[in-house]
């Protein structure tokens, strides 16, 4: 794992992230602009410029870490590629409370002994509530390399780069 903190929150505001992650979370634009006491026209507004900011902060990710995009869902916040440096799959993610992270493929099988080992289960755990990719307990025990393969496999089509 690899967390980028000059791309934190995907060049959103804390506005436009609170909406953005309540979109996320299932409710509908006349609910968020009822809970935030503003009329729907602003959400909409609101929402409007996000999936490109969204998409920007991802691809700016991608090309900082040499990784090539495949697909890029910024309602989800996600994107799928291939690291060139390091010959493998990479799966850039945001997470409202973590920011932008960068997860490559590995089959190490150190991830007993690595220091991260918990901070990166605790964020694999949230990134998958906030995709809403759903876990059994066995699941949810697994080591991190394993459970981050697991939750971005669970997500569905992403074969080619898409823009909003």
């Amino acid at each position: 794992m690899y967390s980028l903190t000059g791309l934190h929150k995907g060049y959103l505001t804390s506005r436009q992230l609170n909406v953005w992650n309540m979109m996320r979370g299932g409710l509908s634009q006349s609910e968020i602009a009822r809970r935030l006491n503003v009329s729907r026209q602003a959400i909409n507004q609101l929402l409007e410029t996000i999936p490109e900011k969204i998409t920007a902060a991802l691809n700016d990710a991608a090309k900082l870490n040499r990784v090539e995009p495949r697909h890029i869902d910024s309602s989800r916040g996600i994107l799928f590629g291939w690291s060139r440096d390091f010959q493998t799959e990479a799966v850039i993610a945001l997470n409202t409370k973590e920011g932008l992270q960068v997860w490559y493929q590995h089959s190490l099988g150190k991830c007993r002994i690595c220091p991260d080992r918990q901070r990166c289960k605790s964020i694999l755990l949230k990134t998958a509530k906030q995709l809403a990719v759903l876990l059994t307990r066995k699941e949810r025990n697994l080591e991190p390399a394993k459970l981050s393969s697991l939750i971005f496999s669970k997500i569905p089509e992403r074969t080619a780069v898409q823009k909003p």
